[in-house]
């Protein structure tokens, strides 16, 4: 069933660089919402996150990461006053971090609550949990 995955910092990161412990997990995570057709998303906060360490490393290692998100076609979710108030309540209902919880917030905003399936990826464990305390129930 195609839908929408919203990918966390930390997935893409381990995409990105083969030395991540988490690297093949990750390759396996782009892959498979790649091949079933979903879309993928990515907060603008978290989209930032992952492009400090390339901006660490010069312009054409950040050219590099920017042209993985083209090639794959993700969407980069721009952040508005709606989903700035939304990531600030994800964060004092669960204590995560604020970049954290605009992952959170964005799989939450682009949820329909029916028909398209919404799915976030995140090796943090204590993101999954607080996306899935604030699910509303169907």
């Amino acid at each position: 069933m195609a839908g929408v995955v919203i990918f966390d910092a930390d997935v893409v990161i381990g995409f990105l660089n083969r030395d991540d412990a988490h690297h093949d997990r990750a390759t396996d995570r782009v892959q498979v919402a790649q091949d079933a057709g979903e879309r993928r998303c990515i907060a603008a906060v978290n989209y930032g996150e992952v492009l400090v360490g390339p901006a660490r490393q010069g312009e054409l290692e950040a050219r590099r990461v920017e042209r993985f998100f083209d090639d794959f076609a993700f969407d980069v979710v721009a952040c508005d006053r709606t989903l700035a108030r939304r990531a600030a309540t994800v964060r004092a209902r669960t204590g995560l971090q604020l970049a954290d919880a605009f992952a959170v917030a964005t799989a939450l905003a682009l949820d329909p609550g029916a028909g398209e399936a919404v799915r976030l990826e995140s090796f943090d464990a204590a993101v999954l949990r607080a996306h899935a305390s604030l699910v509303p129930p169907r």
